[in-house]
């Protein structure tokens, strides 16, 4: 059995509470976490907001840690670049590259789909849904992107797969009802700490680790990690064991 230490970061575009961006502080996050894999979202790579950075490559030096990252939009005419990012402890291949589904002129997403090159080989994805309230019908599309990497996870035989990403849904929707149908999703072992504040239902814990097929994994523990300086939500980490 193998025991794979997970997190899960929304990163903010590395920019704090406090609106200083610190890719240091978010990477710190990180590093005192001590994961084998992260997913991490809202990177940037030299975006409008903080132009200097290229947040992966400077998070991945700074955690000693490999990566990959996935442009879910181009941010500037220079060529800034935004979207999310799977780190490891051990090398990764990239398997897939998702462009979620999202309306006409609404903001793009992506998700990502890695191997894990661990002793005991996995993979790995990560994504960012679309928000809540972000347009009409915004559930029914997390719920459509939700199926379409459960579909990739499954018609590829990318598994056993850990799933880690800011869902922005919450228990009880549509979306992690379909999850739970097919994942077994480590948050069910924890508190329902709230992770982030939402614009249109308060504070919710809207970010998830989850492990394909349901069977091949036990959940040690999960836990929301507290810090929520570096970044508007809270980190979530979980101990899972692969049979």
């Amino acid at each position: 059995m193998s025991r794979i230490k997970v997190l899960s970061y929304n990163v903010c575009s590395t920019v704090g509470m406090d609106g200083v961006a610190d890719f240091r502080r978010s990477a710190e996050v990180i590093r005192q976490a001590a994961p084998d894999v992260a997913g991490v979202e809202e990177l940037g790579v030299h975006t409008r907001r903080v132009p200097e950075v290229d947040a992966p490559l400077e998070i991945a030096r700074y955690t000693l840690m490999n990566y990959l990252f996935s442009r879910s939009l181009v941010t500037m005419p220079q060529g800034g670049e935004y979207g999310v990012g799977a780190f490891s402890v051990w090398t990764l291949e990239l398997k897939a590259r998702l462009l979620l589904p999202t309306p006409e002129g609404a903001e793009p997403r992506s998700a990502l789909i890695a191997k894990v090159n661990a002793p005991e080989p996995f993979y790995f994805a990560v994504c960012h849904f679309s928000y809540q309230g972000e347009y009409e019908k915004s559930e029914l599309y997390r719920q459509i992107g939700a199926k379409l990497i459960t579909d990739t996870v499954i018609d590829n035989r990318f598994f056993p797969c850990v799933w880690a990403g800011d869902f922005n849904t919450f228990e009880g929707s549509d979306t992690l009802n379909y999850i739970h149908r097919h994942w077994l999703v480590a948050n069910d072992s924890g508190p329902r700490t709230p992770t982030a504040d939402c614009t249109f239902s308060g504070p919710r814990q809207i970010d998830f680790i989850c492990a394909y097929p349901k069977e091949k994994f036990t959940v040690e523990s999960f836990r929301v990690l507290p810090d929520r300086t570096a970044s508007d939500h809270n980190p979530v980490a979980a101990v899972l064991t692969l049979k």
